[in-house]
Protein backbone atom coordinates (compact mmCIF):
# COMPACT_ATOMS: atom_id res chain seq x y z
CA UNK A 1 0.00 0.00 0.00
CA UNK A 2 2.51 2.18 0.94
CA UNK A 3 4.90 1.20 -2.23
CA UNK A 4 1.69 2.33 -4.34
CA UNK A 5 1.50 6.09 -2.54
CA UNK A 6 4.76 6.79 -2.74
CA UNK A 7 4.88 5.51 -6.84
CA UNK A 8 1.54 8.45 -7.15
CA UNK A 9 3.42 10.99 -5.11
CA UNK A 10 6.26 10.65 -7.43
CA UNK A 11 3.91 10.39 -10.55
CA UNK A 12 2.35 13.81 -9.39
CA UNK A 13 5.64 15.48 -8.90
CA UNK A 14 6.84 14.88 -11.95
CA UNK A 15 3.56 16.09 -13.61
CA UNK A 16 4.09 19.27 -11.66
CA UNK A 17 7.33 20.10 -12.52
CA UNK A 18 6.67 19.12 -16.48
CA UNK A 19 4.08 21.64 -15.88
CA UNK A 20 5.79 24.52 -14.44
CA UNK A 21 9.07 23.86 -16.50
CA UNK A 22 6.55 24.24 -19.68
CA UNK A 23 5.04 27.36 -18.41
CA UNK A 24 8.72 28.81 -17.69
CA UNK A 25 9.68 27.64 -21.57
CA UNK A 26 6.24 29.77 -22.39
CA UNK A 27 6.92 32.98 -20.62
CA UNK A 28 10.71 33.11 -21.65
CA UNK A 29 10.50 32.22 -25.29
CA UNK A 30 10.22 35.39 -27.54
CA UNK A 31 7.09 35.83 -29.13
CA UNK A 32 7.24 36.49 -33.14
CA UNK A 33 6.68 39.69 -33.78
CA UNK A 34 4.70 41.22 -36.86
CA UNK A 35 6.33 43.82 -38.37
CA UNK A 36 3.52 46.34 -39.09
CA UNK A 37 3.77 48.64 -42.01
CA UNK A 38 1.34 52.19 -42.45
CA UNK A 39 0.30 53.76 -45.13
CA UNK A 40 -1.88 56.49 -46.64
CA UNK A 41 -3.59 57.17 -49.68
CA UNK A 42 -3.72 60.74 -49.72
CA UNK A 43 -1.07 62.27 -52.57
CA UNK A 44 1.50 64.49 -51.13
CA UNK A 45 2.10 66.32 -53.68
CA UNK A 46 -0.48 69.23 -54.95
CA UNK A 47 -3.33 68.14 -56.68
CA UNK A 48 -3.99 70.71 -58.77
CA UNK A 49 -1.03 70.07 -60.75
CA UNK A 50 -2.78 67.13 -62.64
CA UNK A 51 -5.83 67.79 -62.01
CA UNK A 52 -8.65 67.63 -65.09
CA UNK A 53 -9.13 71.49 -66.22
CA UNK A 54 -13.29 71.04 -66.52
CA UNK A 55 -13.32 70.04 -62.15
CA UNK A 56 -10.94 72.77 -61.75
CA UNK A 57 -13.96 75.11 -63.37
CA UNK A 58 -15.09 76.97 -60.25
CA UNK A 59 -19.05 76.29 -59.84
CA UNK A 60 -20.96 80.19 -58.69
CA UNK A 61 -24.25 81.16 -59.74
CA UNK A 62 -25.94 84.71 -60.10
CA UNK A 63 -25.90 84.91 -56.14
CA UNK A 64 -21.87 83.77 -55.44
CA UNK A 65 -20.87 80.52 -54.68
CA UNK A 66 -22.79 77.16 -54.32
CA UNK A 67 -23.36 76.72 -50.63
CA UNK A 68 -23.11 73.18 -48.99
CA UNK A 69 -23.16 71.19 -46.06
CA UNK A 70 -20.57 68.10 -45.72
CA UNK A 71 -22.01 65.83 -42.87
CA UNK A 72 -21.73 62.45 -41.61
CA UNK A 73 -19.17 60.67 -43.61
CA UNK A 74 -19.37 57.24 -41.84
CA UNK A 75 -18.44 53.56 -42.71
CA UNK A 76 -19.72 50.03 -41.41
CA UNK A 77 -17.48 48.38 -38.42
CA UNK A 78 -15.52 46.26 -41.49
CA UNK A 79 -13.46 49.64 -42.84
CA UNK A 80 -10.98 50.23 -40.00
CA UNK A 81 -7.11 50.58 -40.29
CA UNK A 82 -6.42 47.03 -41.20
CA UNK A 83 -6.08 47.25 -45.00
CA UNK A 84 -8.61 44.92 -46.62
CA UNK A 85 -8.55 42.81 -49.79
CA UNK A 86 -10.83 40.80 -51.91
CA UNK A 87 -10.06 36.98 -53.66
CA UNK A 88 -14.37 36.64 -54.62
CA UNK A 89 -16.98 39.05 -54.91
CA UNK A 90 -18.63 37.94 -51.03
CA UNK A 91 -15.51 37.34 -49.02
CA UNK A 92 -13.41 40.19 -47.74
CA UNK A 93 -9.96 39.54 -45.79
CA UNK A 94 -7.37 41.55 -44.27
CA UNK A 95 -3.68 42.02 -44.10
CA UNK A 96 -1.90 40.86 -40.71
CA UNK A 97 0.91 43.34 -41.27
CA UNK A 98 -0.60 46.31 -43.42
CA UNK A 99 -2.16 49.41 -41.61
CA UNK A 100 -3.86 52.59 -43.05
CA UNK A 101 -2.41 55.71 -40.76
CA UNK A 102 -6.31 56.20 -40.23
CA UNK A 103 -9.65 54.83 -40.63
CA UNK A 104 -11.04 55.18 -44.84
CA UNK A 105 -13.93 57.61 -43.64
CA UNK A 106 -11.37 60.06 -42.81
CA UNK A 107 -9.46 60.03 -46.03
CA UNK A 108 -12.88 60.34 -47.54
CA UNK A 109 -14.29 62.85 -45.55
CA UNK A 110 -11.04 64.99 -46.52
CA UNK A 111 -10.78 64.18 -49.86
CA UNK A 112 -14.58 65.26 -50.21
CA UNK A 113 -14.05 68.55 -49.00
CA UNK A 114 -10.97 69.48 -50.93
CA UNK A 115 -12.95 68.20 -54.00
CA UNK A 116 -16.04 70.71 -52.81
CA UNK A 117 -14.35 73.64 -51.35
CA UNK A 118 -11.22 73.87 -52.86
CA UNK A 119 -11.45 72.41 -56.42
CA UNK A 120 -15.04 73.27 -57.27
CA UNK A 121 -15.25 76.54 -55.34
CA UNK A 122 -18.47 75.74 -53.32
CA UNK A 123 -18.78 77.61 -49.68
CA UNK A 124 -18.99 75.65 -46.93
CA UNK A 125 -21.89 75.99 -44.75
CA UNK A 126 -21.25 75.01 -40.81
CA UNK A 127 -24.51 76.69 -39.50
CA UNK A 128 -28.10 77.54 -41.08
CA UNK A 129 -29.88 76.66 -44.00
CA UNK A 130 -28.44 74.59 -46.98
CA UNK A 131 -28.06 71.25 -48.54
CA UNK A 132 -26.55 68.61 -46.02
CA UNK A 133 -23.80 65.87 -48.16
CA UNK A 134 -23.98 62.71 -45.73
CA UNK A 135 -21.49 59.74 -47.47
CA UNK A 136 -21.26 56.47 -46.32
CA UNK A 137 -18.02 54.32 -47.56
CA UNK A 138 -19.10 50.97 -48.33
CA UNK A 139 -16.24 49.28 -50.17
CA UNK A 140 -12.63 51.22 -49.74
CA UNK A 141 -10.47 47.67 -50.91
CA UNK A 142 -8.08 45.80 -52.93
CA UNK A 143 -9.08 43.29 -55.96
CA UNK A 144 -7.42 40.09 -56.86
CA UNK A 145 -9.04 39.40 -60.13
CA UNK A 146 -7.93 36.81 -62.49
CA UNK A 147 -6.98 39.62 -65.22
CA UNK A 148 -5.03 41.02 -62.39
CA UNK A 149 -5.17 43.49 -59.37
CA UNK A 150 -7.37 46.58 -58.99
CA UNK A 151 -8.73 48.64 -56.05
CA UNK A 152 -12.42 50.07 -55.56
CA UNK A 153 -13.50 52.86 -53.73
CA UNK A 154 -17.48 52.89 -53.09
CA UNK A 155 -19.22 55.44 -51.65
CA UNK A 156 -23.31 56.18 -50.77
CA UNK A 157 -24.00 59.79 -51.46
CA UNK A 158 -27.41 61.50 -50.42
CA UNK A 159 -27.97 65.07 -50.83
CA UNK A 160 -30.98 66.46 -49.11
CA UNK A 161 -32.45 69.51 -46.81
CA UNK A 162 -35.61 70.23 -45.27
CA UNK A 163 -37.69 70.07 -47.97
CA UNK A 164 -36.58 66.40 -48.97
CA UNK A 165 -34.31 64.97 -50.63
CA UNK A 166 -32.22 66.65 -53.73
CA UNK A 167 -30.53 63.39 -54.83
CA UNK A 168 -28.66 59.78 -53.68
CA UNK A 169 -27.01 57.77 -55.47
CA UNK A 170 -23.94 55.01 -55.41
CA UNK A 171 -20.85 56.00 -57.14
CA UNK A 172 -18.09 53.03 -57.40
CA UNK A 173 -14.57 53.72 -58.99
CA UNK A 174 -12.20 50.89 -59.69
CA UNK A 175 -8.48 51.11 -60.92
CA UNK A 176 -6.08 49.13 -62.12
CA UNK A 177 -3.37 48.19 -60.05
CA UNK A 178 0.25 48.94 -62.56
CA UNK A 179 2.66 45.95 -62.87
CA UNK A 180 2.62 42.19 -63.50
CA UNK A 181 3.73 41.60 -60.24
CA UNK A 182 2.87 44.45 -58.37
CA UNK A 183 3.82 45.33 -54.50
CA UNK A 184 1.82 47.12 -51.99
CA UNK A 185 3.03 50.40 -52.93
CA UNK A 186 1.44 50.39 -56.24
CA UNK A 187 -1.96 49.27 -55.02
CA UNK A 188 -1.56 52.04 -52.61
CA UNK A 189 -0.64 54.08 -55.28
CA UNK A 190 -4.32 53.47 -57.36
CA UNK A 191 -5.87 53.26 -54.44
CA UNK A 192 -4.83 57.46 -54.39
CA UNK A 193 -5.98 57.86 -57.79
CA UNK A 194 -9.67 56.04 -57.11
CA UNK A 195 -10.13 58.09 -53.86
CA UNK A 196 -9.54 61.22 -56.21
CA UNK A 197 -11.72 60.14 -58.46
CA UNK A 198 -14.61 58.78 -56.16
CA UNK A 199 -14.88 62.15 -54.87
CA UNK A 200 -14.72 64.41 -57.79
CA UNK A 201 -17.02 62.85 -58.77
CA UNK A 202 -19.60 62.99 -56.00
CA UNK A 203 -18.52 67.08 -56.23
CA UNK A 204 -20.10 67.38 -59.87
CA UNK A 205 -22.95 65.58 -58.88
CA UNK A 206 -23.79 68.08 -56.24
CA UNK A 207 -22.61 70.96 -58.17
CA UNK A 208 -24.90 69.29 -61.38
CA UNK A 209 -27.89 69.20 -58.14
CA UNK A 210 -27.76 72.45 -56.76
CA UNK A 211 -26.65 74.66 -59.73
CA UNK A 212 -30.50 74.80 -61.48
CA UNK A 213 -31.94 75.34 -57.78
CA UNK A 214 -29.72 78.74 -57.33
CA UNK A 215 -30.75 80.21 -60.52
CA UNK A 216 -34.43 79.42 -60.13
CA UNK A 217 -34.38 80.61 -56.69
CA UNK A 218 -34.57 83.94 -57.54
CA UNK A 219 -37.39 84.06 -60.24
CA UNK A 220 -39.31 82.17 -57.51
CA UNK A 221 -38.88 84.99 -54.83
CA UNK A 222 -39.89 87.98 -57.09
CA UNK A 223 -42.99 89.96 -56.54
Amino acid sequence: MSHSIRHLRCFAFCVIVAAVTASACALTSKAEVVDVRYFSPERIESRRDNEDPILATRTTGPNGSLEVRLGRVSSGPNLRERIAYRNTAYELEYYEDLRWTERPETYVRRELGRSLFETQGMRRVLSGSAPTLDVEVIAFDELRLKSGRAVRVQLRAILYEDAGVIFEDTLTIDRQVLGETPKIEAVIAAMATALDATADQVALKVQKALAPRQITAPMAAAP
